[in-house]
């Protein structure tokens, strides 16, 4: 995938949170390589550039670097999508 920034395992196996700059979006990767957008600028992502999980609570930092407006911390829940 283009444009991962940071990345974290979620502990459901080899899956990941993917945070993607350029495109915008977190996106969760299976091990077979297999994506699904989770958040996006939708949700107020804005350049993401970190993420980070604490249970089901995933912490996403955004940079604004191409807005240069509203950086901000997204927090969102994981949700099994089994």
């Amino acid at each position: 995938m283009v444009g991962i920034d940071d990345f974290v395992f979620t502990g459901r196996g080899d899956e990941i949170l993917a945070a993607l700059n350029g495109p915008n979006t977190v996106a969760r990767i299976q091990p077979d390589g297999t994506s699904t957008t989770v958040l996006d600028a939708g949700d107020g992502l804005q350049n993401p550039s970190s993420v980070a999980l604490r249970g089901n609570d995933v912490y996403v930092l955004s940079v604004a670097y191409t807005t240069t407006t509203d950086p901000n911390l997204l927090r969102a829940r994981l949700r099994d999508h089994r």
